[in-house]
């Protein structure tokens, strides 16, 4: 007998689609109309959400994912417990790349690796290398994949670099829903043509040259242009404020299908160098039924579905069709028609058939009972070690996740981690084999705290109740309100509150109350702990020492560490480490620093989330993308960094000489208490504010002297702290007594 689809194990399923399912647009979008296509038509769907590199705000999952969860049309599956499907289909390449270690094991027989962009960017920054996707995918698989590029330029972009033969010979083109998408338009939306269009603010999707933007986009007030999405990259190319005759909408402050239905035309022009993957928006505005006016390459996607126009063109062919009230309507109509045939839900079933045959059951939606999320966790195995559930809040940086992730391996093998975060790079827990789960925070979630306190009592709860801790560790400043309700609906675990110190002074002092919530206080110690001016300084904890990840001892060596980030093994190289900036100004942090080390003949490195979003990357500019970063930390002569907890450690503990650069605007860690107290040591050089002229004659000394410099550093260290906190973590877990 065939198991119905409700009926089956819930981590069986038809279709997985693994993705970062916090993209805000079109990926999301279209793996949400594949949802609903596959429900009905009797498919399951499951979900797979890894905490991929492109996206780098603090986002919840898509909202419209959100909805498929809570209908029950898909599951979110979580936890490490194997997953079968019947094809496993990959949304972004660099997804897959960059964050293959959080995946689940997953059985499956057919694998799709859908290309959703090219591998180059507009700069030439490379986010994914087809060709080691590919080999991630036979690795965690076991099967071979084909690759669906998204549309033709896609295609072209990726096809000589795809295995022989693995490439899919029709494109996997968006799909949606035309019926809900369609909006009659009587007549003319005003007295002159109102003509739009809906994107994300960035350079790239927008012309370069300012005489082809005033060419499709008319700044003379001949036609009312609608801007759903920003336009601070067209007011830059103009060099002037956006005419009146402009009206401009942030993304996602009106609803599209709403932004649509007030157009004539739907007008879309970009820079010519970015390779526009598909366009979600302009199907989205042909199934409205409005006109698109496009450039002729998306001809090949489109067909007839669409106008197509050189920028210099576009006025006339506007004027045309304004004209000529019946020809604009067949062309509308036309262009829903061609959207339907070739772009609705229809098509996907199709090509979901070709893959695994038809749905062995009708479809069986409807809400999830109670209207609770679809979210399927691993079984509890009933032997087992004790258990530790570590609990990170949402700090400016990764510094809190970390700090447990020091604990969780030296807690082992006695305790059994798990992770539950409010940071959205819990995944890169998986990568060393802890299960996690995410807890979106106030911010990710738009909630009110009063609001969203009851969420964390009701998933912190759930947790404890499906894993079973014999502890529970929490690594905050701000221990959340909703704990005590927690302790009283689930006394069982014991408590333990890792606080960090350092502390600006008198700041945050009515959180020291809450250690009674608490069943011990762990303080990790500060190599800058002399300066503590802060509240928790005398306040009664089991303190250790500094707390790092890594150990020196696991750091690789210098050839190794440049080869495995792939970097040069000849040139001095240096790290900078100072937060988002654009590189190429040199009144910023980043640029400044940048411009310094080149007069002084090193070359930089950077991490990705340190360029500003509008900053292309020089030549000569090395972008790093690695967790943890430190473990090849001798790949660097020396370092301009931040002075946070993590960093700050982990320079001076593994020997980079460094330049310090307090963050003056932190609300409670006291930075430049640790550059200060670092210079003052002769550990490091500090610097308040990065100015060429400034950081110039200090990084020259610090090429000189610096190998010297951080050996006192090395010297005065007492040594991880970790291994203390860990023992006083397994000990109350062990303790017997009943809590």
């Amino acid at each position: 007998m065939t198991v119905p689809p409700t009926m089956r194990d819930p981590r069986d399923v038809d279709v997985l689609d693994i993705s970062d399912l916090r993209f805000p647009g079109g990926t999301s979008h279209s793996v949400a109309e594949e949802i609903q296509a596959q429900a009905d038509a009797g498919w399951t769907t499951g979900l797979v959400h890894l905490n991929g590199p492109l996206v780098s705000k603090v986002r919840a999952v898509n909202p419209l994912l959100q909805q498929q969860v809570r209908a029950g049309r898909a599951r979110l599956l979580l936890g490490q417990e194997p997953v079968r499907a019947k094809v496993v289909v990959v949304r972004h390449p660099g997804v897959l790349q960059h964050a293959a270690e959080q995946l689940p094991p997953v059985v499956t027989d057919k694998v799709v690796v859908v290309a959703n962009a090219a591998p180059l960017d507009i700069d030439g920054y490379r986010h994914y290398a087809p060709a080691t996707v590919h080999r991630i995918a036979v690795e965690h698989f076991g099967v071979e994949p084909v690759w669906a590029p998204i549309g033709p330029q896609v295609r072209a972009s990726i096809a000589a670099e795809v295995p022989a033969g693995r490439l899919l010979a029709e494109d996997w083109v968006n799909i949606i829903d035309v019926d809900a998408w369609h909006t009659p338009r009587p007549d003319w939306n005003a007295d002159v043509p109102v003509i739009g269009r809906h994107s994300r603010s960035s350079p790239q999707k927008w012309p370069r040259d300012r005489a082809v933007l005033e060419a499709v986009y008319p700044t003379d007030g001949s036609m009312l242009v609608k801007v759903l999405g920003g336009a601070e990259p067209a007011q830059e190319v103009l060099g002037r404020p956006l005419p009146p005759s402009w009206h401009v909408q942030a993304f996602g402050e009106q609803a599209p299908r709403d932004f649509l239905a007030g157009l004539d035309f739907f007008v879309y022009y970009h820079d010519p160098h970015w390779i526009e993957a598909f366009g979600r928006t302009i199907l989205e505005a042909m199934a409205s039924g409005v006109p698109a006016v496009l450039p002729p390459h998306f001809r090949e996607l489109f067909g007839d579905a669409a106008v197509y126009a050189e920028p210099h063109e576009v006025r006339s062919v506007i004027t045309r069709l304004r004209a000529d009230r019946g020809e604009w309507e067949r062309v509308a109509a036309e262009a829903s028609r061609l959207t339907r045939e070739r772009f609705g839900r229809e098509a996907h079933v199709a090509r979901i058939t070709a893959l695994i045959g038809p749905p062995s059951h009708a479809a069986i939606p409807g809400p999830v009972p109670q209207n609770r999320p679809a979210i399927v966790a691993g079984h509890a195995d009933p032997a087992r070690r004790p258990r530790v559930l570590l609990i990170s809040s949402n700090g400016a940086g990764m510094g809190h996740l970390t700090r447990l992730l020091s604990y969780a391996r030296r807690c082992e093998p006695d305790l059994e981690p798990h992770f539950l975060s409010l940071s959205q790079a819990v995944g890169v827990v998986g990568s060393f084999g802890y299960s996690y789960e995410y807890l979106p925070s106030t911010g990710a979630t738009k909630m009110a705290p009063r609001r969203w306190h009851p969420l964390f009592v009701e998933r912190v709860g759930e947790t404890i109740e499906r894993i079973g801790p014999e502890v529970v560790v929490f690594d905050g400043t701000w221990p959340y309100d909703g704990i005590p309700r927690v302790r009283e609906l689930h006394p069982g675990p014991r408590w333990v509150w890792s606080r960090r110190g350092l502390w600006k002074a008198g700041k945050n002092a009515e959180q020291l109350a809450k250690a009674a919530w608490f069943d011990l206080v762990v303080e990790p110690g500060d190599l800058a702990g002399e300066l503590d001016r802060g509240v928790t300084r005398g306040a009664p904890s089991s303190q250790v020492g500094p707390v790092t990840l890594l150990d020196p001892d696991e750091l690789t060596s210098r050839a190794e560490a440049r080869e495995a980030l792939g970097l040069p093994q000849e040139p001095r190289l240096a790290l900078v480490s100072l937060g988002a900036g654009n590189i190429n100004d040199t009144s910023g942090e980043v640029g400044a620093a940048t411009a310094a080390l080149r007069s002084l003949g090193v070359e930089v490195c950077v991490t990705q989330t340190q360029i500003a979003g509008s900053s292309r990357v020089p030549d000569d500019v090395h972008t790093v993308r690695h967790f943890p970063l430190s473990r090849h930390y001798r790949a660097f002569d020396l370092a301009v960094s931040a002075t946070g907890y993590n960093s700050f450690h982990e320079l001076l503990r593994f020997g980079v000489p460094s330049l310090f650069v307090p963050n003056l605007s932190t609300a409670l860690d006291d930075t430049a208490a640790r550059s200060r107290w670092a210079a003052q040591q002769g550990w490091a050089h500090e610097l308040p504010q990065v100015t060429v002229q400034t950081a110039t004659p200090l990084l020259s000394d610090l090429l000189e002297r610096g190998p010297d410099m951080v050996a006192r550093a090395v010297a005065a260290d007492p040594g991880n702290g970790a291994p203390a906190a860990a023992r006083l973590i397994t000990e109350l877990a062990l303790d017997p007594r009943t809590p």
